[in-house]
């Protein structure tokens, strides 16, 4: 097995700390509204009734929105958008998100998660679905 190694000419960092927010800045995502994100949580709800767990904004707009769906067996099914950025400096666990995205987890009757997965991600203006 090789390992390959880069070229002495190829940064393995970014030149400048701001080139992150530079290429951000040259591709801008849209954001979307709280309307927008409201019915593609409900589409995915369906006929199931939710209540809102968690719903964070910024200077940009609604970048958190997790709701939950109670389920027959005491357990629950969050669903959960969160915008792509970097929310470290606001105390979110995890920091970050690198897409726009909605994830689904599972959680027990004693509130312990115990699957998940990515249900959709915005690419290029589209919500692509994520089996």
């Amino acid at each position: 097995m090789s390992v390959w190694e880069a070229p002495n000419n190829i940064s393995k960092k970014p030149e400048h700390a701001s080139e992150e927010s530079k290429i951000e800045k040259e591709n801008p995502e849209r954001i979307l509204t709280a309307e927008e994100v409201l019915a593609l949580l409900e589409k995915l709800a369906g006929e199931a009734k939710f209540s809102e767990r968690r719903k964070l904004e910024d200077e940009q707009g609604l970048y958190l929105w997790e709701i939950e769906i109670a389920q027959e067996d005491g357990g629950t099914t969050e669903y959960s958008y969160i915008r792509k950025g970097n929310y470290k400096e606001r105390g979110l666990a995890g920091g970050s998100a690198l897409e726009t995205a909605i994830h689904i987890t599972y959680f027990d009757n004693e509130g312990m998660p115990i699957s998940g997965h990515s249900v959709s991600k915005l690419m290029d203006g589209k919500w692509i679905d994520t089996p």
